[in-house]
């Protein structure tokens, strides 16, 4: 049972999961309106943060059987630092970044989101699921709603995996027996207006090629120089699959296969089968239609914060109106 001092919300967008559960488990004040001012938001914040440190047991629980929770309402939620100390509550080690997209520290532990145009949409994905050590646990915070758009749809991946075993059960035994082979590319110069538009000395934050070596083949991966400057990193082979401990049998469509729908992943991401053979388009395509019917996509509310659980459930951004901001901070 939820504690007393917050209820289960409602949102026209959630789906029903297995035994009846809601996805996302949504969280609200359980006197919604009670906090109108700043005196007695400050007080919501206190509360709120009591709340996290005396139920994380249970936060963990619903988020497991979930894959997700959205807390809305909380007035107290306004800005970047009341977002990491909701974050820091919690008691869970932060998780540094490494990948392609660009992003800025705001504070503490608080980043932003992808910064690249609101207009280009960005496709279903485990957080830095081509490295060995990726987060287990996604914060996302609404500080500015946009006007039009910019939802961030998530998916839960047992879903997808299940619905493509069924429909492709010899191509999918395949890619879990020889795995995936992705190259990502990285440019010699910064490009802002790109989704994955990193540097490769940003993205992996040295300027010595020797490091960058040493950093990608720590992290699993091989980095191939090009005669231009930039560099190509490849990722696998790696099981397009995973059945996590503590997940029971829930297998879980872990791989970038998403990404090769992506009007311009051609242009970063080449994806093939473990042999060297390519992924055939059909498995591409369904692999999109199930994602875009099975997902919610998540209109943003300022002051929301969504708890993802990057173990279970992919997330995408779709093309949004300015101004937007969305706020993220990942855990181990």
């Amino acid at each position: 049972m939820a504690p007393v001092s917050i209820r289960e919300g409602k949102i026209p967008e959630q789906k029903q999961i297995e035994n009846g559960r809601l996805f996302p488990k949504v969280v609200i004040p359980a006197a919604a309106g009670q906090y109108h001012n700043s005196d007695s938001q400050n007080e919501e914040m206190a509360t709120v943060l009591e709340f996290i440190r005396k139920e994380k047991d249970w936060i963990q629980h619903e988020l497991h059987e979930s894959g997700a929770l959205l807390f809305r309402g909380f007035k107290s939620m306004r800005t970047a630092s009341d977002f990491n100390a909701f974050v820091d509550a919690f008691g869970w080690e932060e998780h540094t970044y490494q990948g392609a997209a660009p992003r800025n520290n705001v504070v503490g532990r608080v980043w932003t989101a992808n910064e690249a145009p609101l207009d280009q949409d960005i496709f279903f994905h485990h957080e830095m699921a081509l490295v060995k050590d990726f987060p287990s646990k996604l914060f996302f915070f609404c500080e500015i709603a946009p006007p039009e758009g910019g939802q961030t749809a998530i998916v839960r991946s047992d879903r997808v995996a299940c619905e493509m075993e069924s429909k492709f059960p010899s191509l999918v035994q395949k890619l879990e027996r020889e795995g995936i082979l992705t190259c990502t590319p990285l440019p010699k110069e910064e490009n802002r207006d790109y989704f994955l538009g990193k540097s490769w000395q940003s993205h992996l934050q040295t300027n010595d090629p020797e490091e960058a070596q040493r950093r990608v083949e720590a992290g699993g991966s091989k980095l191939v120089w090009m005669e231009d400057g930039s560099a190509n990193i490849i990722a696998g082979p790696l099981p397009a699959t995973r059945t996590f401990e503590g997940y029971s049998d829930r297998k879980v469509w872990f791989n970038y296969i998403p990404a090769a729908v992506y009007k311009k992943a051609e242009n970063y991401n080449i994806l093939l089968c473990g042999d060297g053979s390519a992924i055939p388009k059909d498995i591409i395509e369904e692999s999109a239609r199930v994602m875009n019917n099975e997902c919610v996509e998540v209109k943003w509310e300022a002051g929301d914060v969504l708890l993802i659980d990057n173990l279970a459930v992919m997330h995408a951004r779709r093309p949004s109106k300015p101004p937007r901001r969305v706020l993220v901070s990942m855990c181990k």
